[in-house]
Formats: C-alpha cells, sequence, structure tokens
C-alpha cells in the first residue's frame, strides 16, 4: 500500500487530513527502516506493510470514534502504534505512550522531535505501577500488549468513569472476548460491540474490542503482574 492508497481509503471513510500529515507519515515510516537495522521494533519494515499494516491500522480507530480534545493512554507501545500516530493525527489530544522498554523511546523522541508532535508524552515503566495516573484518560488503547483479560486488568484503573477502552485484535479477537467475561465483570466495565475490518491488501482481520467503564475500579486492582499473568481474572 502507499500513500495515495492510504489516502483515498481514509477519505472514503470520512478521516481527512491534510498533505502535511502523510509527507510526516513518509518520514516516521523512513526513520523506522533505519532504527529497525540498529533495535528490534518491530518485524514489518517494507514500506508497503507499514503503511496497510501501522498506519491504516491505527488510523481506522478514527473511523467511529471522535477521539480530538481526550486524554489518550497507549499501554506497550513499541515503536508508536496505535499512540504515536494518533498523537500525529490529534494534535489537540493528550497522547501518553507507555512501555517498559527503555531503549525504545530513544526512537520515539527522534519521531517526536523530527516530526514535531508536541502533544505526545511518555512515561517509561510498568503499566500496573502508575497509580499517579489513576481514573485520568478518555480513552486506553493497546496493540499486542497482552491477552485481552491481562490488559483490561491494567487498563481499568487508569481509565476515568464513563470513558473507554480500546483493545486492538485479529482473528482470535472474538476467543479472547469470551475468555474476558470474568475480567470485564470484575472490573466494572461494560462491552460496547467491536469495529471489524480487513485490511485491503494482506487480507489481514483486525478487530477493534470497545469497553466502557461504568463502575469504578477497585483499589485492588492492578495486582502484581506476576499475580495478573500467572492468576488472570
Amino acid at each position: 500500500m502507499d500513500e495515495a492508497k492510504l489516502t483515498a481509503i481514509l477519505e472514503s471513510k470520512g478521516i481527512i487530513f491534510p498533505p502535511s500529515f502523510y509527507s510526516k507519515l513518509s518520514l516516521y515510516c523512513e526513520l523506522l527502516s533505519d532504527w529497525n537495522k540498529r533495535m528490534n521494533l518491530t518485524a514489518i519494515t517494507e514500506a508497503d506493510a507499514v503503511y496497510e499494516k501501522h498506519f491504516l491500522d491505527c488510523l481506522l480507530l478514527l473511523e467511529n470514534h471522535d477521539f480530538a480534545n481526550k486524554r489518550i493512554c497507549d499501554l506497550g507501545s513499541g515503536a508508536g502504534f496505535p499512540g504515536m500516530v494518533l498523537a500525529l493525527a490529534l494534535p489537540d489530544s493528550e497522547i501518553t505512550l507507555v512501555d517498559s522498554t527503555k531503549k525504545k523511546f530513544l526512537f520515539l523522541e527522534e519521531i517526536k522531535k523530527t516530526l514535531q508532535i508536541p502533544n505526545v508524552k511518555f512515561h517509561i515503566g510498568r503499566a500496573e505501577e502508575m497509580d499517579c495516573f489513576r481514573d485520568y484518560f478518555d480513552v486506553v488503547t493497546c496493540r499486542g500488549f497482552a491477552a485481552l483479560p491481562i490488559f483490561l486488568e491494567v487498563a481499568a484503573p487508569l481509565a476515568k468513569l464513563n470513558g473507554l477502552i480500546v483493545a486492538m485484535k485479529g482473528a482470535k479477537a472474538d476467543e479472547e472476548l469470551l475468555g474476558a467475561k470474568n475480567a470485564i465483570r470484575a472490573l466494572r466495565l461494560t462491552y460496547k460491540g467491536a469495529d471489524r475490518f480487513l485490511l485491503p491488501e494482506c487480507g489481514e482481520t483486525r478487530v477493534e474490542l470497545i469497553f466502557a467503564k461504568t463502575g469504578s475500579t477497585e483499589r485492588k486492582y492492578p495486582r502484581l503482574w506476576k499475580d495478573i499473568v500467572e492468576r488472570p481474572l
């Protein structure tokens, strides 16, 4: 997928950006390829695949949701997907990228500086230890962070009451959803539905599972990471 096709797909869905936005995506792609030679950021490095599997995948979050002027937290940001792309797309929103791997933020700092993205912040550390951000974010996202019950346990305390939690998943999303019923109940979340689409060139399934925080999260959550992983809700 090239820039022209990405632009056409997004505009067909009512997602409109100026040419300068796409110029910055092009530079993002170049920097990702360059940095990936030095550190393992992503297995997807060919430009065609980056535009489809990273940029399009992330930007389709905006088709059915208005995330403008929101506080957004992206857990396990890695190379910046979806958080950094959302920060570029939503200049009036405050985006916090969270990852426990310090060296990845060297790349993200370069992206922030070179692409001039002032509305993005970084938190180096573990998501379950972010008590200072409890009940703070309008939206909490992740892509490939962890199994759904694990993600929900660390995400729910960070979301404000009536805030949204968005889990970006693949073809096994429905299976994960079935396995997360207890977590949804224990964390006082409400499942709001799923946005589903196929990536047009590779044909891969993408599913965005949407949850609302409709009750206050008990203080006992999140537990220690070893307990979250060993005994998922």
